[in-house]
Protein backbone atom coordinates (compact mmCIF):
# COMPACT_ATOMS: atom_id res chain seq x y z
CA UNK A 1 0.00 0.00 0.00
CA UNK A 2 2.96 1.94 1.25
CA UNK A 3 4.26 1.47 -2.15
CA UNK A 4 1.35 2.26 -4.06
CA UNK A 5 1.22 5.74 -2.48
CA UNK A 6 5.03 6.75 -3.51
CA UNK A 7 4.30 5.49 -7.19
CA UNK A 8 1.05 7.35 -7.77
CA UNK A 9 2.31 10.74 -7.60
CA UNK A 10 5.26 9.54 -9.33
CA UNK A 11 3.24 8.62 -12.36
CA UNK A 12 0.91 11.49 -12.30
CA UNK A 13 4.88 13.95 -12.79
CA UNK A 14 5.63 11.85 -15.09
CA UNK A 15 2.69 12.32 -17.18
CA UNK A 16 2.18 15.84 -16.89
CA UNK A 17 6.20 16.10 -18.04
CA UNK A 18 5.06 13.73 -21.18
CA UNK A 19 1.78 15.82 -21.92
CA UNK A 20 3.88 19.17 -21.45
CA UNK A 21 6.42 17.66 -23.75
CA UNK A 22 4.23 16.65 -26.18
CA UNK A 23 2.77 20.17 -26.38
CA UNK A 24 6.00 21.21 -26.70
CA UNK A 25 6.91 19.38 -29.52
CA UNK A 26 3.68 20.31 -31.30
CA UNK A 27 4.17 23.42 -30.75
CA UNK A 28 7.41 23.45 -32.17
CA UNK A 29 6.16 21.34 -35.32
CA UNK A 30 3.61 24.52 -35.82
CA UNK A 31 5.90 27.11 -36.01
CA UNK A 32 8.12 24.80 -37.85
CA UNK A 33 5.45 24.87 -40.58
CA UNK A 34 4.52 28.26 -40.22
CA UNK A 35 8.28 29.20 -40.88
CA UNK A 36 8.20 27.43 -43.78
CA UNK A 37 5.13 28.99 -45.38
CA UNK A 38 6.75 32.45 -44.07
CA UNK A 39 10.18 31.98 -45.81
CA UNK A 40 8.25 30.72 -49.37
CA UNK A 41 6.51 33.90 -49.24
CA UNK A 42 9.63 36.05 -48.63
CA UNK A 43 11.51 33.70 -51.29
CA UNK A 44 8.55 34.57 -54.00
CA UNK A 45 8.51 38.55 -53.13
CA UNK A 46 12.40 38.22 -53.35
CA UNK A 47 11.67 36.66 -57.01
CA UNK A 48 9.34 39.65 -57.52
CA UNK A 49 11.50 42.47 -56.77
CA UNK A 50 10.07 43.35 -53.31
CA UNK A 51 13.09 43.45 -51.65
CA UNK A 52 11.59 45.30 -48.62
CA UNK A 53 9.10 42.82 -48.18
CA UNK A 54 11.40 40.61 -48.09
CA UNK A 55 12.82 41.63 -45.25
CA UNK A 56 9.70 42.56 -43.47
CA UNK A 57 7.98 39.46 -43.72
CA UNK A 58 11.82 37.89 -42.44
CA UNK A 59 11.36 40.26 -39.57
CA UNK A 60 8.05 39.18 -38.45
CA UNK A 61 9.46 35.40 -36.77
CA UNK A 62 13.40 36.20 -36.59
CA UNK A 63 15.76 38.66 -35.47
CA UNK A 64 18.85 38.90 -38.06
CA UNK A 65 21.31 39.95 -35.45
CA UNK A 66 20.33 36.80 -33.52
CA UNK A 67 22.70 34.23 -33.80
CA UNK A 68 20.15 31.37 -33.67
CA UNK A 69 18.55 32.38 -37.13
CA UNK A 70 18.71 29.46 -39.62
CA UNK A 71 21.40 30.38 -42.27
CA UNK A 72 18.51 30.06 -45.27
CA UNK A 73 16.67 33.36 -43.85
CA UNK A 74 20.31 35.01 -43.12
CA UNK A 75 21.19 34.35 -46.74
CA UNK A 76 17.78 35.35 -47.93
CA UNK A 77 18.01 38.75 -45.91
CA UNK A 78 21.97 39.20 -47.22
CA UNK A 79 20.66 39.04 -50.74
CA UNK A 80 17.95 41.34 -50.04
CA UNK A 81 20.31 44.05 -48.38
CA UNK A 82 22.64 43.66 -51.34
CA UNK A 83 19.45 44.56 -53.83
CA UNK A 84 18.64 47.04 -51.46
CA UNK A 85 22.16 48.47 -51.76
CA UNK A 86 22.57 48.04 -47.87
CA UNK A 87 26.26 46.86 -48.66
CA UNK A 88 27.16 47.07 -44.72
CA UNK A 89 23.76 44.88 -43.55
CA UNK A 90 25.17 42.60 -46.35
CA UNK A 91 28.57 42.39 -45.42
CA UNK A 92 27.47 41.46 -41.91
CA UNK A 93 25.60 38.67 -42.34
CA UNK A 94 28.20 36.94 -45.00
CA UNK A 95 30.94 37.55 -42.33
CA UNK A 96 28.79 35.95 -39.16
CA UNK A 97 27.64 33.16 -41.84
CA UNK A 98 31.30 32.53 -42.65
CA UNK A 99 32.98 32.76 -39.42
CA UNK A 100 30.12 31.15 -37.04
CA UNK A 101 28.19 28.67 -39.06
CA UNK A 102 31.74 27.26 -40.89
CA UNK A 103 34.38 27.88 -38.50
CA UNK A 104 36.15 25.24 -38.32
CA UNK A 105 36.24 25.05 -42.79
CA UNK A 106 36.56 28.40 -42.62
CA UNK A 107 39.98 28.15 -40.46
CA UNK A 108 41.08 25.68 -42.73
CA UNK A 109 41.03 27.46 -45.70
CA UNK A 110 42.01 30.86 -44.48
CA UNK A 111 44.75 28.99 -42.65
CA UNK A 112 45.85 27.63 -46.25
CA UNK A 113 45.64 30.69 -47.81
CA UNK A 114 48.44 32.87 -45.40
CA UNK A 115 51.14 29.85 -45.86
CA UNK A 116 50.20 30.27 -49.46
CA UNK A 117 48.93 26.53 -49.95
CA UNK A 118 45.44 27.20 -50.75
CA UNK A 119 46.03 25.13 -54.11
CA UNK A 120 46.71 22.09 -51.64
CA UNK A 121 43.54 22.56 -49.44
CA UNK A 122 40.97 20.44 -49.40
CA UNK A 123 37.88 21.33 -51.05
CA UNK A 124 35.30 23.59 -48.85
CA UNK A 125 31.55 23.35 -48.67
CA UNK A 126 30.00 24.94 -51.50
CA UNK A 127 27.64 27.08 -49.37
CA UNK A 128 31.33 28.72 -47.64
CA UNK A 129 32.49 29.69 -51.32
CA UNK A 130 29.19 31.21 -51.86
CA UNK A 131 29.30 33.00 -48.80
CA UNK A 132 33.08 34.19 -49.83
CA UNK A 133 32.11 35.53 -53.09
CA UNK A 134 29.23 37.61 -51.39
CA UNK A 135 31.26 38.82 -49.02
CA UNK A 136 34.09 39.61 -51.02
CA UNK A 137 31.01 41.86 -53.19
CA UNK A 138 30.08 43.50 -50.15
CA UNK A 139 33.78 44.47 -49.18
CA UNK A 140 34.22 45.71 -52.56
CA UNK A 141 31.15 47.91 -52.66
CA UNK A 142 32.13 49.46 -49.25
CA UNK A 143 35.35 50.05 -50.14
CA UNK A 144 34.54 52.15 -53.02
CA UNK A 145 31.08 53.70 -52.06
CA UNK A 146 32.75 54.58 -48.51
CA UNK A 147 35.77 55.23 -49.29
CA UNK A 148 36.20 58.75 -48.23
CA UNK A 149 34.68 57.96 -44.75
CA UNK A 150 36.88 54.86 -44.15
CA UNK A 151 40.35 54.86 -42.44
CA UNK A 152 43.37 53.72 -43.83
CA UNK A 153 43.27 50.79 -41.41
CA UNK A 154 39.87 49.85 -42.81
CA UNK A 155 40.48 50.60 -46.76
CA UNK A 156 43.14 48.14 -46.59
CA UNK A 157 41.65 45.41 -44.53
CA UNK A 158 38.56 45.70 -46.97
CA UNK A 159 40.98 45.55 -49.95
CA UNK A 160 42.89 42.74 -48.88
CA UNK A 161 39.93 40.56 -47.22
CA UNK A 162 38.08 40.78 -50.25
CA UNK A 163 41.20 39.45 -52.61
CA UNK A 164 42.07 36.55 -50.06
CA UNK A 165 38.39 35.15 -50.97
CA UNK A 166 38.88 35.67 -54.46
CA UNK A 167 42.28 34.09 -54.50
CA UNK A 168 40.30 31.05 -52.67
CA UNK A 169 37.52 31.29 -55.20
CA UNK A 170 40.39 31.01 -57.44
CA UNK A 171 41.50 27.50 -56.65
CA UNK A 172 37.64 25.66 -56.09
CA UNK A 173 37.00 23.15 -58.77
CA UNK A 174 33.62 22.84 -57.59
CA UNK A 175 32.29 26.61 -57.47
CA UNK A 176 30.39 27.51 -60.88
CA UNK A 177 29.97 31.26 -60.51
CA UNK A 178 33.17 33.32 -61.19
CA UNK A 179 31.93 36.66 -61.51
CA UNK A 180 34.20 37.29 -58.63
CA UNK A 181 36.90 37.28 -61.77
CA UNK A 182 36.02 40.95 -62.04
CA UNK A 183 36.61 42.08 -58.28
CA UNK A 184 40.44 42.84 -57.90
CA UNK A 185 40.09 44.81 -61.66
CA UNK A 186 37.52 46.83 -60.17
CA UNK A 187 39.99 47.48 -56.92
CA UNK A 188 42.44 47.79 -58.74
CA UNK A 189 40.99 50.24 -61.10
CA UNK A 190 39.25 52.23 -58.07
CA UNK A 191 42.78 52.72 -56.86
CA UNK A 192 44.00 54.14 -59.96
CA UNK A 193 40.61 56.57 -60.22
CA UNK A 194 41.31 58.19 -56.87
CA UNK A 195 44.89 58.25 -57.11
CA UNK A 196 44.33 60.04 -60.50
CA UNK A 197 41.47 62.84 -58.28
CA UNK A 198 44.11 63.60 -55.87
CA UNK A 199 45.23 66.97 -56.00
CA UNK A 200 49.09 67.73 -55.47
CA UNK A 201 51.00 70.46 -56.00
CA UNK A 202 54.87 71.37 -57.49
CA UNK A 203 56.49 74.76 -58.41
CA UNK A 204 58.26 75.07 -61.72
CA UNK A 205 60.59 77.61 -64.14
CA UNK A 206 60.11 78.61 -67.61
CA UNK A 207 61.67 80.52 -70.01
CA UNK A 208 59.58 81.66 -73.47
CA UNK A 209 60.01 83.17 -76.87
CA UNK A 210 57.22 85.95 -76.95
CA UNK A 211 56.21 88.02 -80.03
CA UNK A 212 53.72 91.09 -79.67
CA UNK A 213 52.67 94.28 -81.10
CA UNK A 214 52.43 97.57 -79.18
CA UNK A 215 51.48 101.11 -79.53
CA UNK A 216 52.38 104.55 -78.27
CA UNK A 217 51.34 107.41 -78.52
CA UNK A 218 52.97 110.91 -79.72
CA UNK A 219 51.57 114.33 -78.66
CA UNK A 220 53.15 117.64 -80.79
CA UNK A 221 53.73 120.92 -79.74
CA UNK A 222 50.80 122.18 -81.21
CA UNK A 223 48.68 119.58 -79.33
CA UNK A 224 48.00 117.38 -82.50
CA UNK A 225 48.38 113.33 -81.35
CA UNK A 226 48.96 110.47 -83.33
CA UNK A 227 49.61 106.46 -82.20
CA UNK A 228 52.36 104.92 -83.63
CA UNK A 229 52.59 100.86 -83.93
CA UNK A 230 55.42 99.40 -82.11
CA UNK A 231 56.46 95.72 -83.05
CA UNK A 232 59.12 93.39 -80.65
CA UNK A 233 59.86 89.71 -79.44
CA UNK A 234 62.28 88.61 -76.82
CA UNK A 235 62.55 86.25 -73.82
CA UNK A 236 60.66 85.84 -71.09
CA UNK A 237 62.21 84.14 -68.05
CA UNK A 238 60.19 83.05 -64.64
CA UNK A 239 58.10 80.31 -63.16
CA UNK A 240 55.32 79.64 -61.34
CA UNK A 241 53.25 77.03 -58.61
CA UNK A 242 51.13 74.50 -59.89
CA UNK A 243 47.69 72.74 -58.41
CA UNK A 244 46.24 69.89 -60.10
CA UNK A 245 45.23 66.08 -60.45
CA UNK A 246 45.21 64.37 -63.27
CA UNK A 247 41.92 66.29 -65.01
CA UNK A 248 42.03 69.35 -64.02
CA UNK A 249 44.77 72.28 -62.90
CA UNK A 250 45.26 75.17 -61.29
CA UNK A 251 48.73 77.54 -61.78
CA UNK A 252 49.66 80.57 -61.07
CA UNK A 253 52.81 81.99 -62.84
CA UNK A 254 54.57 84.48 -64.00
CA UNK A 255 58.04 85.91 -66.35
CA UNK A 256 60.08 89.12 -66.53
CA UNK A 257 60.41 89.76 -70.34
CA UNK A 258 62.90 91.57 -72.41
CA UNK A 259 62.54 93.10 -75.83
CA UNK A 260 63.60 94.62 -78.91
CA UNK A 261 60.80 97.06 -80.27
CA UNK A 262 60.84 98.50 -84.03
CA UNK A 263 58.72 101.54 -84.25
CA UNK A 264 58.01 103.77 -86.87
CA UNK A 265 55.04 105.42 -88.58
CA UNK A 266 56.08 107.07 -92.20
CA UNK A 267 53.09 109.48 -92.86
CA UNK A 268 51.75 111.34 -89.73
CA UNK A 269 49.64 113.87 -91.25
CA UNK A 270 50.34 117.43 -92.68
CA UNK A 271 48.85 119.01 -89.89
CA UNK A 272 51.32 117.62 -87.52
CA UNK A 273 55.26 119.47 -86.83
CA UNK A 274 57.10 116.00 -88.36
CA UNK A 275 56.12 113.45 -91.05
CA UNK A 276 57.75 110.73 -89.87
CA UNK A 277 58.56 108.89 -86.51
CA UNK A 278 61.25 105.85 -86.59
CA UNK A 279 63.43 103.92 -83.89
CA UNK A 280 64.46 100.49 -83.97
CA UNK A 281 66.01 98.14 -81.09
CA UNK A 282 64.30 100.18 -78.64
CA UNK A 283 64.65 98.07 -75.26
CA UNK A 284 61.49 96.76 -73.47
CA UNK A 285 60.78 95.49 -70.36
CA UNK A 286 57.43 93.88 -68.86
CA UNK A 287 56.41 91.71 -66.34
CA UNK A 288 53.80 89.44 -66.50
CA UNK A 289 51.64 86.90 -64.66
CA UNK A 290 48.04 86.34 -63.44
CA UNK A 291 46.27 82.75 -63.09
CA UNK A 292 45.74 79.52 -65.35
CA UNK A 293 42.82 77.17 -65.58
CA UNK A 294 43.63 74.03 -67.56
CA UNK A 295 41.38 70.92 -68.85
CA UNK A 296 43.17 67.84 -69.06
CA UNK A 297 41.86 65.48 -71.56
CA UNK A 298 42.55 61.49 -71.40
CA UNK A 299 45.63 61.43 -73.61
CA UNK A 300 48.78 61.54 -71.25
CA UNK A 301 50.63 64.90 -70.66
CA UNK A 302 48.10 67.48 -72.59
CA UNK A 303 46.38 70.41 -70.91
CA UNK A 304 44.07 73.37 -72.32
CA UNK A 305 42.76 76.55 -71.41
CA UNK A 306 43.00 79.90 -70.53
CA UNK A 307 45.33 81.94 -68.85
CA UNK A 308 44.69 85.65 -67.82
CA UNK A 309 48.02 87.90 -67.20
CA UNK A 310 48.12 91.21 -66.36
CA UNK A 311 50.96 93.15 -67.54
CA UNK A 312 53.44 96.10 -66.60
CA UNK A 313 55.15 97.25 -69.81
CA UNK A 314 57.68 99.53 -70.71
CA UNK A 315 59.50 100.57 -73.10
CA UNK A 316 62.44 103.10 -73.47
CA UNK A 317 61.33 105.21 -76.63
CA UNK A 318 63.25 108.49 -77.43
CA UNK A 319 60.81 111.33 -77.66
CA UNK A 320 60.74 112.99 -81.31
CA UNK A 321 61.79 116.27 -81.78
CA UNK A 322 58.95 118.89 -80.90
CA UNK A 323 56.83 115.99 -79.43
CA UNK A 324 56.43 113.95 -76.17
CA UNK A 325 56.18 110.43 -76.18
CA UNK A 326 52.78 108.54 -74.11
CA UNK A 327 51.79 105.15 -72.77
CA UNK A 328 56.02 104.19 -72.84
CA UNK A 329 54.88 102.96 -69.58
CA UNK A 330 51.18 101.06 -68.66
CA UNK A 331 49.53 98.33 -66.53
CA UNK A 332 46.60 96.56 -68.60
CA UNK A 333 45.52 92.77 -68.69
CA UNK A 334 44.65 90.26 -71.06
CA UNK A 335 43.44 86.77 -72.28
CA UNK A 336 45.08 84.11 -73.83
CA UNK A 337 44.61 80.42 -74.50
CA UNK A 338 47.26 78.05 -73.35
CA UNK A 339 48.19 74.87 -74.61
CA UNK A 340 50.70 72.20 -72.32
CA UNK A 341 52.54 69.23 -73.10
CA UNK A 342 54.55 67.88 -70.57
CA UNK A 343 57.05 64.81 -70.34
CA UNK A 344 58.35 64.02 -66.92
CA UNK A 345 60.23 67.27 -65.61
CA UNK A 346 60.67 68.86 -69.18
CA UNK A 347 57.80 70.33 -71.04
CA UNK A 348 56.14 72.85 -73.93
CA UNK A 349 53.78 75.49 -72.75
CA UNK A 350 52.34 78.37 -75.37
CA UNK A 351 50.16 80.88 -74.84
CA UNK A 352 48.33 83.02 -77.86
CA UNK A 353 45.50 86.26 -77.29
CA UNK A 354 44.96 89.44 -76.82
CA UNK A 355 46.03 92.00 -74.23
CA UNK A 356 43.97 94.98 -74.08
CA UNK A 357 46.09 98.09 -75.64
CA UNK A 358 48.52 96.34 -77.46
CA UNK A 359 47.53 96.60 -81.20
CA UNK A 360 47.35 92.93 -81.93
CA UNK A 361 47.94 89.52 -80.48
CA UNK A 362 50.56 88.02 -78.45
CA UNK A 363 52.19 84.81 -79.07
CA UNK A 364 54.87 82.73 -76.98
CA UNK A 365 56.58 79.19 -76.81
CA UNK A 366 58.59 78.30 -74.01
CA UNK A 367 59.93 75.16 -72.16
CA UNK A 368 59.15 73.95 -68.33
CA UNK A 369 61.16 72.84 -65.74
CA UNK A 370 58.70 71.08 -63.03
CA UNK A 371 60.72 70.22 -59.77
Amino acid sequence: MVLRKKIAPSLFILFVGLMLSSSTALAQIRVGSGDKRLFNEAKLAYKNGQYQNVLALLNRRYSLRDSSTPSGALALAGYAYEKLGQWNNAEKIWAFLITQRYRTANSKMTKAYRADAIDEAQEAPLKLYEYYHRRAEALTQLYQNDYKSLSPRLRDLYSKTALMYVAILEESDDYEDDSYDTIPERLEKFDKEVKAKKYRNNWFLQSSYMSWRDRIGIVFSDGSRAEIESTGEGSCFGGGWRYENDYWEFNLNGCYAMASMTIGAEDLGNTTPINNYFQKGVPSTAIMGGPSFLWKPRSKGASFGVHIPFVYRKGDYEPAPTATLEDTQIFTYGYLLQADWRFEKLGISTKFGKVQRFSSSVWSLGLMYTF
